[in-house]
């Protein structure tokens, strides 16, 4: 049996199109998704007492309207919500991080304590609560840094002239939030 030309023009082009059609549903099922625990968010950005420019502990969302697709990340816009940043001994306050225009196959937070002053509620939930020691030790007034560490990996498929083509991108921010304990 012998294929000819037309036939094996025929086939050639029956497997470029599977080809195409595989790419495309691999670009739609693997894009932007996320898991409910991520912080993203296109429509809400935070800011902290220090950005906000007010002078009392309680800071507030601040909304901004619906933005264009992004397109390429060149930084992460990392904003951290703090319910107040000055505390009596024993008191809690919670964070919240929110992570601005960000396409992600995932998105993870990781809240360490850097001083070990008080204690936070979960290493890489969102929101988390951090509460202040009972006693400050003889001191009158003590600082915890907490530090957020988000990380957001990307993976891009895509189909060119040379096949499915897939890219993975890692970018990071950390974030420092000074609280302050006070008799």
């Amino acid at each position: 049996m012998r294929i000819s030309r037309i036939d094996l023009l025929f086939y050639t082009s029956l497997i470029g199109i599977y080809i195409l059609l595989i790419g495309i549903a691999l670009s739609l099922t693997s894009c932007g998704g996320s898991n409910l625990k991520n912080p993203v968010s296109e429509s809400e950005t935070a800011t902290t007492g220090e950005e906000s420019g007010t002078t009392n502990d309680i800071v507030e969302l601040a909304q901004t309207a619906d933005v264009a697709e992004p397109g390429q990340v060149a930084d992460l816009d990392v904003r951290v919500t703090v319910t107040k940043k000055t505390v009596q001994p024993g008191e809690a306050v919670e964070l919240t991080a929110s992570v601005k225009e960000v396409r992600g196959t995932s998105v993870t937070l990781n809240w360490l304590n850097i001083t070990q002053f008080g204690e936070l509620s979960a290493a890489s939930e969102n929101p988390v609560t951090w509460t202040a020691p009972q006693t400050l030790n003889g001191d009158n007034v003590q600082v915890e840094v907490i530090q957020l560490i988000v990380t957001v990996i990307s993976e891009i498929v895509s189909v060119g002239s040379s096949g499915i083509e897939t890219d993975t991108q890692i970018f990071t921010k950390t974030k420092n939030v000074l609280l302050t304990v006070r008799n």
